[in-house]
């Protein structure tokens, strides 16, 4: 009998230990599965960003996102309760794990709240796709080439007037001869703002219509006043077709800081028919 449960105990656990296991397994999968909701993939435009808050420093992080749903905050002083409205924008003040330390614009509630009851993902995703944008910009800080001097127009060459020498002897009175002018006064072109033959457009002529398409909003990007630097490109074939282009460094506000973007201008038949981003190609609005 001492021998049988001696058998007995060992087949009792083992059961166990086989049941429960799966159920157990369970348990931690689905714990290590929550830990992937501060990983999220970013669609901005066409591109893809990986978002890791568990990889960011709070400093990294956005001073100001929106709620997602209904959020219901402590009031600040007094045991009232605020609501707010989905796409409400509150200041971020601090993270801990997978919560947020939220507080309204006026200061009068503040509290946590789930990570997914706000857009700190796509705000991040946003803020990367501005960065990686500003990183593609080259030689953005390079002035516009100076325009060429004009001619020196030059001058006519001097006529000598000749009078005739008054007789020693005859007491003839002098006669002055008329002098005609026959030398052609140079013919001064007047200055033209249309292209050359074949339709290219000069340094000096793409700069300005880049600015001139500016100025009739043709982005809502930016504005003539952001631009720092002009420079007229090299031609492009772009969607297999030929044109002429010109570069306009301005300044973009982030959320990382002020940076330096450069748009490309696609030219044909003297005037901007896009503007892009240099390098990556795709369309500024």
């Amino acid at each position: 009998m001492k021998y049988l449960k001696l058998l007995v105990v060992p087949l009792v656990l083992f059961f166990v230990g086989y049941v429960s296991g799966p159920i157990v397994g369970s348990i931690l999968v689905s714990e290590a599965e929550k830990d992937t909701t501060l990983v999220r993939n970013v669609k901005v435009r066409d591109t893809v960003f990986n978002v890791n808050l568990a990889e960011m420093r709070d400093s990294e992080l956005p001073k100001k996102v929106k709620t997602e749903g209904q959020v219901k905050l402590p009031a600040v002083s007094g045991d009232g309760i605020s609501v707010l409205a989905s796409g409400r924008t509150v200041k971020l003040l601090n993270r801990n794990g997978k919560k947020l330390f939220i507080e309204t614009t006026d200061g009068l509630s503040k509290g946590e709240v789930d990570i997914d009851q706000t857009n700190i993902f796509d705000v991040i995703g946003r803020a990367m796709m501005d960065d990686l944008m500003a990183s593609l910009v080259e030689n953005g800080g390079n002035p516009a080439p100076a325009p060429e001097p004009a001619p020196v127009k030059p001058a006519p060459p001097a006529v000598a007037i000749n009078k005739p020498s008054m007789p020693a002897v005859v007491p003839v009175k002098p006669v002055v001869a008329d002098v005609v002018d026959d030398v052609p006064k140079p013919v001064i072109p007047e200055p033209t703002t249309e292209p050359l033959g074949g339709g290219l457009l000069t340094p000096e002529q793409i700069v300005e219509v880049m600015k001139a398409s500016i100025k009739a909003g043709a982005v809502k990007e930016f504005k003539l006043a952001q631009v720092e630097a002009w420079k007229a490109g090299e031609d492009e074939d772009f969607g297999g077709e030929d044109f002429q282009t010109g570069l306009a460094a301005y300044k973009a506000e982030t959320i990382f800081g002020v940076k330096t973007v450069q748009a490309k201008a696609l030219i044909k038949g003297g005037k901007v028919t896009k503007w892009v981003y240099a390098k990556t190609g795709m369309e500024i609005r």
